[in-house]
């Protein structure tokens, strides 16, 4: 049986961030690592700079500026706002110039992002794809749907049941004296509506 400490090693959990501040701090590795101690810091990667751009998507009110990125990986729970709060507060920066993701919120940064870069193409007024869509609605739809009706057919299957030796095949005849009293009975007059009610005659005003 596996004991509380290997349950919890097992169970264990990592929340890993991408910290990206504006400007260059190649030695902000060490002052991270010290600000996050207390949501004990497994892990920091090496910096890493991105060349410097005129704009930038994650600090858009910076121009002509780099942004220096490193990923860190912490064994305690912890957000990516209380993250941003300590990291801003070490390397005495403004919360403008700091973005903490997680890695959730950075697969979900990558979609919404992902048709930033200009095509060249002007999309209005431009004609949609001409496609009449006949595979979905039209005669060509109808005469496939008939076609793969017409592939199976449903016929009903007989299933003979476990008594059916015992019962009769044709209704029974009755016999016998009791069959004589129905048959006479049905052939008597039945007292209501069988005989017309004969209606009194009036009498005459002078009439005795």
């Amino acid at each position: 049986m596996k004991s509380f400490k290997e349950y919890l090693i097992e169970s264990k959990q990592t929340y890993e961030f991408k910290i990206k501040i504006a400007g260059d701090h190649e030695s902000c590795a060490e002052k991270i690592k010290h600000a996050l101690a207390q949501y004990e810091v497994e892990s920091v990667s090496d910096v890493k700079r991105t060349p410097i751009q005129e704009t930038h998507v994650d600090f858009p009110e910076h121009t002509n500026t780099n942004v220096t990125i490193c990923d860190i990986v912490c064994g305690y729970p912890v957000t990516s706002l209380q993250v941003r709060n300590l990291v801003a507060e070490a390397l005495n920066l403004t919360h403008m110039c700091v973005k903490v993701r997680n890695l959730k919120e950075q697969e979900e940064d990558a979609i919404n992002h992902q048709f930033d870069e200009k095509s060249g193409k002007a999309l209005l007024g431009a004609d949609y794809e001409k496609e009449n869509n006949q595979d979905l609605v039209g005669e060509k739809q109808k005469m496939k749907l008939l076609k793969e009706l017409n592939k199976t057919k449903h016929t009903g299957e007989q299933y003979k049941g476990v008594n059916d030796k015992l019962l009769a095949k044709k209704a029974p005849i009755e016999k016998g004296p009791a069959a004589k009293n129905f048959e006479s009975a049905s052939k008597s007059v039945s007292p209501v509506g069988s005989k017309q009610v004969k209606l009194p005659q009036a009498k005459t005003a002078g009439g005795q």
